[in-house]
């Protein structure tokens, strides 16, 4: 049993069961049935010392299952966590790579008291993306780039099945020599786990968890290593679990600070990828045609038509990447991007009208999305603002209300 004592004041308890919405009988001293985050005789104490800040670490604990279930009677706010958790998790299962097991760690950080990230610096990360209870839980990640799979779901399980059994033979520190498992030591481990220490449990956490013929595979292989290994840094009777997006959402709290953080993650992740996307600009649309009205027009400066013509052909070709790509995952910053755009509709049409030159009218509409995105999103695309207003000015310029044609 885990212990969650006020140590006299009561009123911080109070100020607590307020926030969270709990019905619980006032005590003193709290028994919950342990979790497996929680190790043996682990105690939570709120003390004289206690902050606003230490109480809403402590209050994701307060609602978690098993005493959710049996304490928590007022469900006024459960389709809106509800919610959270499904937005969550679509969000979640959506990141690829570094940004996948970001969030990851940064989700399991903010409830798990002594989680700890590992670097993949200097040596590598020894198959770890993470620890927690005192070194004895480890943590491998994997978000698999999807969009070559999207049509081959065995080819995807493939890749996840390829990646966790590599991990785990580091863990076990084995490799296959002529098709037969040997032993090699995993000297980063040593320099990661603390002397003595041994894995118990093993989580492999992946992006994309839609089939559960990943599960047996991964069970027989860890079995496997786990005979074949002197088990220096595993556990003989250590156990496996693989969690997808939907048990990190439901596993605890989704509250607005975590949806922010991962939009964040997503909006960025889906920008960088629309950038390189190489999507087909559509045919027939008059910005061809107004590139080739400047070259008739201007015949000196025809090289600097050409690049400009190239740098917006592909900017519209993210720009239509990336407005798939919010419709599909992040359908309320697509309802965002949608609100700027009709005002920039609105600002094109009057430009086009007032504008000296095809050349001031860009640089002016440039000023101008970027201003609208700005007021949009905030500082939230950063470095990346630039590329995708550049995508929505040659939007416009394909789609006709910027035009310079008289």
């Amino acid at each position: 049993m885990v212990h969650l004592a006020t140590s006299g004041l009561l009123e911080h308890y109070k100020f607590a069961k307020t926030l969270c919405k709990l019905r619980v009988d006032e005590e003193r001293d709290y028994s919950v049935s342990q979790r497996s985050w929680l190790g043996p005789g682990r105690r939570i104490s709120i003390g004289s010392s206690f902050t606003i800040g230490n109480l809403r670490r402590a209050l994701p604990l307060l609602l978690l299952s098993p005493f959710r279930r049996s304490r928590v009677v007022d469900c006024s706010g459960a389709s809106v966590n509800q919610h959270n958790a499904n937005s969550y998790e679509k969000m979640l299962g959506a990141l690829e790579g570094d940004a996948f097991e970001e969030e990851v760690c940064a989700r399991l950080l903010n409830f798990i008291a002594d989680f700890q990230r590992v670097p993949s610096k200097p040596g590598g990360d020894a198959g770890l993306d993470g620890l927690s209870h005192g070194q004895t839980h480890g943590y491998c990640c994997y978000g698999p780039e999807q969009e070559p799979f999207k049509k081959n779901t065995r080819g995807l399980q493939s890749d996840i099945l390829k990646k966790f059994r590599s991990d785990l033979r580091r863990l076990f520190e084995l490799e296959f020599e002529e098709k037969k498992l040997v032993e090699r030591p995993n000297v980063e481990m040593k320099t990661i786990l603390a002397p003595g220490r041994r894995l118990t449990n093993v989580y492999l956490v992946v992006s994309w968890f839609e089939t559960h013929r990943i599960i047996g595979p991964l069970n027989e292989s860890f079995e496997q290593y786990k005979t074949a290994s002197s088990c220096a840094h595993v556990a003989v009777d250590a156990q496996l679990a693989i969690w997808g997006p939907k048990d990190l959402a439901t596993q605890w709290l989704v509250d607005e600070l975590a949806l922010f953080r991962i939009e964040q993650q997503a909006l960025v992740a889906k920008v960088k990828k629309a950038m390189v996307s190489g999507v087909s600009t559509p045919v027939g649309s008059s910005f061809d045609a107004k590139f080739e009205w400047l070259r008739v027009s201007a015949p000196a400066k025809t090289g600097a038509i050409d690049d400009l013509a190239d740098h917006f052909r592909k900017s519209w070709s993210a720009a239509l990447t990336l407005d798939n790509e919010l419709a599909m995952n992040l359908v309320s910053l697509h309802e965002t991007l949608e609100h700027a755009r009709a005002q920039l509709t609105v600002a094109a049409h009057l430009r086009s009208s007032l504008a000296p030159s095809p050349f001031a009218l860009i640089g002016d509409m440039r000023d101008e999305v970027r201003k609208h995105l700005g007021e949009a999103f905030g500082d939230r695309l950063g470095p990346l603002a630039a590329g995708v207003a550049d995508g929505e000015i040659a939007r416009l310029m394909g789609e006709c209300p910027i035009e310079w044609r008289k």
